[in-house]
């Protein structure tokens, strides 16, 4: 029988794991540059827990007057293995938890391997923008600029990996760009203050 507190803990819940959903999904973007649709489209089997890797090897992508459709990558590059820190991981594991007991007890099953991470209540992978259309309302509630968006997590993991020094093909394959130029012409400010960097060392080194 549904009590009054049952349903007051229940709806309390269900609170709990839609803003983990969202927390676990911008989250994973910003740590390892991965683009929307290619978040949408991880399934749990993607995972090696062991190895704290992810298989990217599908994307989800909605046209207009559409349902969102899951597709290969567009070229051998985008399909790659990405790395996960041992937070991160931690946090991909207390989602799934979150997903067992939600499936448990709204549909009294179980999560499988082949179960997208960000699911619909049918089993479809959810659509990119409805990412897009919640991150902006997080921008607005917290007033924060409005011209961000969830790819801006791509190109601010992508600065991060060049701010610390990562050479530009190592950028390139994890971001999944076919072309090491790709990530230079589109990261070329982020390359040039490393240039600038390096000079100054080697200025200090040799005293010119």
């Amino acid at each position: 029988m549904v009590t009054r507190n049952n349903k007051k803990e229940m709806s309390k819940w269900q609170k709990e794991v839609f803003i983990m959903k969202y927390e676990t999904y911008f989250k994973l973007v910003l740590a390892t540059g991965l683009r929307r649709g290619e978040a949408c489209g991880l399934k749990w089997s993607d995972i090696n827990w062991r190895k704290r890797t992810i298989h990217v090897q599908r994307g989800v992508v909605k046209l207009s007057h559409q349902e969102s459709i899951t597709k290969d990558p567009k070229t051998s590059s985008g399909d790659r293995m990405v790395y996960l820190s041992k937070e991160m991981c931690q946090l991909l594991k207390a989602w799934r938890k979150e997903c067992e007991w939600d499936r448990a007890q709204t549909a009294n099953e179980t999560v499988s391997e082949d179960d997208y991470l960000f699911r619909q209540p049918n089993g479809k992978p959810m659509c990119p923008s409805t990412f897009t259309y919640r991150f902006k309302l997080i921008l607005k509630t917290n007033n924060l600029p409005l011209d961000l968006s969830v790819h801006s997590l791509h190109h601010t993991n992508a600065s991060l990996l060049i701010s610390q020094g990562v050479d530009v093909r190592t950028v390139a394959s994890l971001l999944g760009h076919a072309q090491a130029s790709t990530t230079l012409d589109i990261y070329a400010h982020a390359f040039d203050k490393n240039k600038r960097k390096a000079q100054e060392k080697l200025g200090k080194a040799i005293g010119l």
